[in-house]
């Protein structure tokens, strides 16, 4: 089936009032979980255009994204539900060479390359669907965002996810070495951090931005021909952007926390499952070595990898 829009109350008058709202979806399970989140946060409804980007041919999926955003249509300036109907592509498991065409990732560059298209206004607040942000994320990341004007964004902070909640995860922010546009070190920040500091690269979960800059992160960068491995899709991309002379910040006071779908049940990660690490490509094995700890000199042995298990609750 051809893409297409299965809700759409924007009037033309008003496509370029206020501020967008993006939510990108490619799971059921999280629809009313995101929802319930998004119902308690605190945003300027009245004033901003909900697009709500499904990208999957889930028909269950569409659905139900139908039904919540037809709930809540009367909340906002416009609301617009899309489907891309791509068909589902390999699982990203495997190694920092797998083939970019034939895994998931490539449905995600997909909808990046049509989804900023159908933004009009100056600036945009995207939320993935496995994110689930605090009340006052959006105030607090537009407030960091305005007074920053060299800034094409500001990200709150979100960590990677795992299959078990006792397994230590890393930030996803990042201070990048890079050859080009390859990744030769990724190093996650700490999560200790304070207060709003310049990265060099993000994900793309829970941020405000300038469209006009943010577009600029796709000159030049082509992960299909870069086979860009399938950790650092978001990180290059946005290390794009900071290449071509723009400015990322990331917000310390913006924790987000990161679900994880398991046929048995879903994990929620945040700071307290967090650790400094780093990747290293290593040119004799044609590969990186992921995750490796940071560790200070002194550091002494401890009893458990994680501060406190992740939350987590049945399916």
């Amino acid at each position: 089936m051809k893409p297409k829009y299965l809700l759409n109350n924007l009037r033309k008058k008003d496509k370029e009032k206020g501020i967008t709202l993006i939510c990108c979806f490619s799971r059921s399970v999280v629809v009313p979980i995101f929802f319930k989140a998004l119902q308690g946060m605190n945003l300027p409804r009245k004033n901003m255009h909900l697009l709500v980007y499904d990208n999957t041919n889930n028909v269950q999926l569409g659905e139900q994204l139908k039904d919540e955003v037809t709930a809540v249509s009367h909340n906002y300036l416009s609301v617009r539900l899309y489907k891309s109907n791509l068909q589902g592509r390999g699982s990203v498991a495997g190694s920092g060479n797998e083939k970019f065409s034939q895994g998931k990732l490539f449905n995600i560059w997909s909808m990046w390359k049509k989804v900023y298209n159908l933004v009009f206004t100056k600036e945009f607040f995207q939320l993935e669907d496995d994110t689930i942000a605090p009340p006052n994320a959006y105030k607090r990341l537009y407030e960091a965002f305005k007074k920053r004007p060299d800034a094409v964004l500001v990200t709150g902070i979100s960590t990677g996810r795992t299959h078990v909640p006792w397994i230590p995860v890393r930030l996803g922010v990042h201070y990048l070495k890079m050859k080009g546009l390859k990744v030769l070190v990724r190093h996650s920040l700490n999560p200790e951090t304070k207060g709003i500091v310049e990265v060099d690269g993000t994900g793309v979960y829970c941020f405000i931005a300038n469209k006009k800059r943010f577009i600029a992160g796709f000159e030049g960068y082509d992960p299909v021909k870069l086979n860009v491995p399938f950790f650092a899709l978001d990180n290059v991309f946005t290390y794009n952007m900071k290449k071509n002379g723009l400015k990322l910040y990331a917000d310390f006071n913006v924790w987000v926390s990161h679900l994880q779908i398991t046929p048995a049940r879903i994990i929620s990660f945040g700071k307290q499952q967090a650790q400094e690490q780093v990747d290293l490509w290593l040119p004799e094995y044609n590969n990186y070595a992921q995750g490796i700890e940071v560790k200070t000199k002194d550091q002494k042995p401890r009893r458990y990898q994680v501060k406190t298990h992740a939350s987590s609750w049945q399916i």
